[in-house]
Order: C-alpha cells, then structure tokens, then sequence
C-alpha cells in the first residue's frame, strides 16, 4: 500500500534512487480496491478452490535460498502475514457473453482488460459499449506513466501490455512482446507482428528500447541486472551509459537486452510482463537524448522531473480501443481496428465512468449502469443486491493485510514478544471478518513471507519436504504466556505487566478508509484484549495515516500489506519485508537477523543478512 509503483506492479518495491514520486495516497485507497463494512460474527465461510498450480521449476540453488528466506521469516516474524486476498471481479451476462467464473480465463489482471481481446467478453444484445468505471475525474486524467498523478485507468485498454500472466499458474505468454529468449546473460525480445500505434505509426523494437530505457532511467529495478550496480550509490552517467549500451535494436522487431549478471529469469519477467507499451519514440525519445546526454547526477534529477511532471492528456496508444474524449464524467474509447485482436472485438466503443469510491461502484453493478469490474471489494449485504446477471468470480493477488511492528519500539522489537502475540492472533477469524461473507480473504497458514496459501502452494511446492519444520503459530496462549515469561514480563489482574512494572501497551493503528481492513482490525484487538495486553483500535484518515503516520514511524502496532501483490514468485515478497522502503524506513527492519539454520532447526543461532540472501536468488537461473 506504501509502495511507489503500484498502479501496475511494474518495479519492485524497493527504490533507493532519487525518482519519480510513486502514487498518493488518496491513490493508494482506489488501487487497493478496498473498502466495505464488518461482517457478523456468524459469518459463514469456506475457502475457494480456484484452481492452478505453481509451474515454473525452480533450480534446487534457488529453492534452497526461498526456503532459507522463508524460515528466517518465520524465526523472526519482521512482520506478521495475516491474510491473503482473493480479489472480486464481477462479470455481467444480460447482454454479454463471459467465461463463467470459475474458469480458467479469468484468472488474469484485468479480466476486463483482457477478455475481450481474445473474444472471451462479447456483446450479445443491444449494448454496443462497455461499460467499467475509473477512480479519477477523467478530464483530469492523464497518460505518462512516469508521472504517477491521475494515470488514467483507460490505459488498459490503450496500451498493451509487454506480456500476459496467469496468477493462478503463474504462466507467462506473449503479447506486444510475442516471444523471446535467454541466453548467457542476455535476453531476446521479440516485438508482435502488426502491431500498430493508433496514428497508423508502426510499432517497433525502437519503441520498446525507448519504454525499457525510461523505466530503468527512473529507477526501474532491472536496470542493476544491466549496469551492474549494486544499488548502493547514486544513479549516475556511468548507469546510464551501461544502460544505453547494454540494450539495443537490431531491427525493427527484437530488442537485445545484454545483463551485466547471471540473472534470474524469472524475476526478469516479472518486471517485464506488467509493463505497458506507451514508450512511442517519437513522443517520449527526447527524453532518452536527454538522460543519456546528461553529465552528472544533478542533470539526471533534471531529466527525470521534466518527465516525471509531463502530462499527456491525449494519448497515442497502440492497444485494441483508441482515445476519443474525456469529460467530468467519462472516458470515451472507440475500438482501433487495426489492432491484431480487433477481429475478436464484437462491440465498437468502450467507456469508463467516473466512480470515486466503492459504496457508487456497488450501487452502478446493482444498478446496471456498469457491465463489470476487474477487482473490486464488495461486503456480502451488497453482494446480495446484485442482480442475477452479475456474476462473481476470485481472483488471487498473492498480497494481504498484515500486522507491522515497529523494530523500534521496546517491546514488538523483541522476538519473543512477537511470536506471543503471533501465537495469541486467530489469522483464520481475522480473515473471515475482514472479508465480510466474501470469501475473499484466505488466513496464512504458515506466516513465512510465501504466498499462495489459496491453492497449497506454501506447503506443496516451496517448503516442498520441510514444511513440518516450520512455525504455524497456531492459537495457543499458553505457549504466548511462556515466551512472554521468557523475557521477564508478568500478568497481573489479568493484564500483562512490562519488567519495569507498566502494563504492557501496544494499540494498533488502521486506515479508516480501508474498511475491510477496519473490520479484521477489531477483530485483531479483540484477541490481544483477550489475552491481556493493553492494546487499543486507532483508526486514522488514509492520507494521515500513509502519509504521517507510518511514513514517520509513529506507531506500535499497524496494518500494511506484507507482499507485493501481483507477483507469485517469492523474491517480490521477500524483497518488500526486508528491503523495502516501507521495511526499511517505516517498519524500522534491522539488517541483520538471528536464527538457527533450517537444517538445524534447535541448533545454535546463526547471522542473516536478507539481503545478500536475496542478492544471491536474483541471480539464480531456472531449470
């Protein structure tokens, strides 16, 4: 939630340059499509099969590593993972043909962006346009990716995407890059035959240079996997000159991408795979002139605002729908025939309305006045209102709601203290509540920094064989009361008492805007009140609570998300608890960790350091 870039989940969390400012926080609010009300207590639920499983192999080098990352998680709980989220999308079948919901198809971000390029979403009826909203005044939107403000939802249907990803599998297949192939520290890019940019310009491998050139020139984390840098200094001339050479056009269709590292691929894809085609050169090329003429740092800085504050209010885009007009209400697109996929596309217009917050979001699909939403929270008692048309499906994220604890604090700095309080919190309650009759909400079963906990994916594949080492943490206050003995606290008259004889307080801030989250907060401190702490709900306005709060540390206990969603693969995960700037900055994360090996689970503890740890998986190859 606190991560730059999280309107496409295009870079890892961790950014330590001087780059473009990620997305506000009134942003963040609408991107994490959260909201709703409490459930009741006598909520029903199950979890949903949604089908897939994990199918890239790993080499037994990289395995070990996610497996040692993950123990080290679960000795030491950085941060507490609560839930994973399986995010709504909803589907209207009046008028319109759709895969049905437990499909295969919809298993990808956006089923709205995506289904209707392959012919998976067609019209039926009378409605010749579709209908889905946006969470910015559209007259005010706009489309340069690396200005994070207003980045028009519209894009989706605007530009294609390099690749195509299913969450539930996580397979990779091409799109506007159709193709490509690793070799010994480089990569080959192949660019979609008869792709075409929407002023009747073809698309070209210059294009895509230009698009990777700007991202790793504004902070993109794959471009250490090209300069080489260990992302310990400035962003300087010398990065940039090994960027510039280090990818290049050989001809109109394939980019040529040489690292400076043995790389892993699949972290290389999953920087890829999200990005956007917008980068046209003849529209954003000045731009590349510019940071690769610059003499110094102060000059990159330069190049990067002027870019990061340029605004493009009529894009040219080169995905199946084109721009027409934007008002105060609405977007307005009209299908590009010359897309590759136009053929699969049966309806000429597509728009988005203008929907600032979920309560208007529920009420257009009830109402009718949108045919879909990608991901979006809905609480059962509005889900109840949906008509029958509106179908609803799962789609997972691979992200959560998790407990932070301040590494600064006296207390919740204390291992001890907060494998008590892991022991005490029922993830399974706080899910069910928090996803209000939804299903939605998945409690992690062994808190280890993994996802995917929705379709076996934490036990079967990634501590495939030493799963029964690990820490489950299950409710057992007993074993909390003993690891709180441990370091010297007591419990008096049924609440717990620091070594210096104060009442061990530790109150949980929250979001109020997120009120998914509010609900599995107070459910949270029902069991710490339980067990006896001292602990209190304060919930904060999003802006405050993103902005100041956490962003100054000011908190005992808090609400953020432990993943970085949209990614499968362990590392992001990992990357985002230990190297983060929200970890590191925030969380107050120590860089150096102690804990007996996994091979020796009861033998002496050892120094960790994640990230050299993580170094080491980043350029672990597949098999």
């Amino acid at each position: 939630m606190s991560t730059p870039n999280k309107g496409d989940g295009t870079d890892s969390s961790t950014n330590r340059r001087r780059v473009l400012q990620g997305l506000g926080a009134a942003g963040i609010a609408g991107l994490a499509g959260c909201g709703g009300q409490e459930a009741s207590d006598n909520t029903e639920r199950t979890t949903p099969d949604i089908g897939g499983s994990q199918t890239s192999v790993e080499s037994q080098e990289a395995q070990n590593v996610v497996q040692e990352l993950a123990w080290l998680t679960n000795q030491t709980l950085p941060v507490l993972p609560i839930q994973e989220k399986l995010a709504q999308t909803f589907l209207t079948t009046d008028d319109w043909d759709v895969p049905p919901t437990d499909s295969e198809d919809i298993q990808v971000y956006w089923p709205t962006e995506w289904l209707p390029r392959e012919g998976k979403w067609q019209a039926t009826g009378d409605d010749d346009r579709l209908t889905v909203a946006q969470w910015a005044v559209p007259s005010d939107s706009q489309y340069n990716p690396w200005n994070g403000r207003n980045y028009a939802e519209p894009r989706r249907m605007l530009f294609d995407r390099f690749m195509k990803y299913n969450l539930a599998n996580a397979e990779f297949s091409g799109y506007a890059i159709s193709d490509w192939e690793f070799g010994d520290q480089s990569l080959t890019l192949t660019v979609r035959d008869g792709l075409t940019w929407h002023d009747g310009d073809a698309v070209t491998a210059t294009d895509v240079v230009t698009q990777l050139k700007l991202d790793m020139y504004t902070g993109g984390a794959l471009a250490t996997y090209v300069n080489g840098n260990d992302d310990d200094g400035e962003f300087g001339p010398d990065d940039v000159s090994a960027i510039a050479d280090g990818i290049s056009a050989p001809d109109d269709s394939t980019v040529e991408i040489q690292f400076a590292q043995q790389v892993n691929n699949q972290i290389v894809l999953s920087y890829l795979q999200p990005k956007r085609l917008v980068g046209k050169e003849s529209e954003y090329g000045s731009y590349v002139e510019e940071f690769e003429s610059a003499g110094s740092v102060d000059e990159i800085t330069d190049v990067t605002g002027n870019l990061s504050s340029a605004s493009v209010s009529e894009p040219v885009g080169c995905g199946p729908f084109q721009f027409e007009d934007a008002d105060s209400s609405r977007t307005l697109l009209t299908k590009f025939e010359d897309h590759p996929d136009a053929g699969n596309i049966n309806f000429p217009e597509s728009e988005y309305l203008f929907q600032p917050n979920n309560n208007g979001r529920w009420s257009a699909l009830i109402n009718g006045d949108t045919d879909g939403s990608a991901t979006l929270f809905m609480p059962s008692n509005r889900l109840n209102q949906l008509p029958d048309h509106v179908k609803v499906g799962l789609i997972p994220r691979h992200w959560g709601m998790g407990l932070l604890f301040n590494h600064g604090h006296d207390h919740v700095s204390k291992v001890n203290v907060r494998k008590a309080i892991a022991h005490v919190i029922e993830r399974e309650s706080v899910a069910t509540n928090s996803g209000a009759g939804t299903n939605s909400k998945v409690g992690v079963s062994i808190p280890c920094g993994l996802t995917g906990n929705f379709s076996g994916q934490v036990e079967d594949i990634w501590l495939d064989g030493v799963a029964g080492e690990f820490n489950k943490y299950e409710t057992d206050h007993d074993a909390a009361a003993a690891l709180l003995e441990e370091e010297g606290y007591s419990k008096e008259d049924g609440t717990w008492m620091t070594p210096d004889g104060e009442p061990l307080e530790i109150p949980l801030k929250c979001p109020a805007g997120f009120s998914d989250w509010v609900a599995g907060a107070e459910t949270l401190v029902d069991h710490l009140d339980e067990f006896g702490f001292e602990t209190q709900l304060i919930t904060k306005d999003n802006g405050t609570y993103w902005g100041t709060d956490l962003a100054n540390s000011d908190f005992v206990l808090a609400l953020d998300g432990w993943a970085n969603y949209n990614h499968s693969y362990p590392y992001f995960h990992f990357d985002r608890i230990y190297r983060s700037n929200a970890a590191t900055n925030q969380w107050q994360v120590p860089s150096e960790w102690e804990a007996p090996p996994l091979s020796d689970p009861e033998g002496e503890a050892q120094t960790w350091n994640p990230a050299d740890m993580l170094a080491e998986l980043s350029q672990q190859s597949q098999i």
